[in-house]
């Protein structure tokens, strides 16, 4: 196997000796609640290499808008982008699957679509589909509002450039516990 710039390591079969895969295996249990059963690795684009836990699959992202209606969805229902986290539990990254925002939906949101490196505004709300033992190992859809103990949230963050664009979060006060997304 060649040398990967980064790599996502999600947590879902056959165990591996290596202490980050061990540390991404703790992070995932103690998200779900149960032992993972499988191991991903999938190469993504990345300035240095990460592994991380996956959390779910990417249902929503509501982000404020700074003029017209309050707030901008994209619904990602379908679209295979999975939500994982650091081990440690505190940067959230959507990884895979279709990311790409469109001209019109850049628009709908106020971005300016002459940018290739776009911030598309505070993030207020995530929803994704998990399994999680801790509520008796049942599928379901979660939602999560950013900044409900601090009123500090992220920013939604895209990168159109290249033939996958990306979204990602920057800042925020949030973490990843056991018990889901805080703040």
């Amino acid at each position: 196997m060649t040398a990967n710039p980064a790599e996502l390591v999600l947590m879902g079969g056959n165990p591996a000796p290596s202490a980050r895969l061990d540390a991404a295996g703790d992070a995932y249990r103690d998200f779900h609640g149960e032992d993972p059963k499988r191991v991903d690795e999938i190469h993504e684009p990345s300035p240095r290499p990460v592994t991380l836990a996956e959390l779910g699959t990417l249902l929503e992202l509501r982000v404020k808008r700074p003029t017209g209606w309050k707030w901008g969805s994209f619904d990602f229902t379908g679209r295979k982008v999975r939500l994982a986290a650091t081990i440690k539990g505190s940067q959230l990254y959507f990884i895979g699957g279709d990311q790409k925002v469109s001209r019109g939906e850049l628009t709908h949101l106020g971005a300016d679509n002459s940018k290739e490196l776009i911030d598309l505004g505070e993030c207020l709300l995530i929803a994704y589909r998990a399994r999680k033992m801790q509520v008796n190992g049942v599928e379901a859809n979660y939602e999560h509002n950013f900044g409900e103990e601090t009123g500090v949230r992220p920013r939604l963050m895209y990168d159109r450039r290249g033939p996958m664009p990306r979204l990602f979060l920057s800042g925020g006060a949030y973490r990843v516990e056991s018990r889901g997304i805080i703040n």
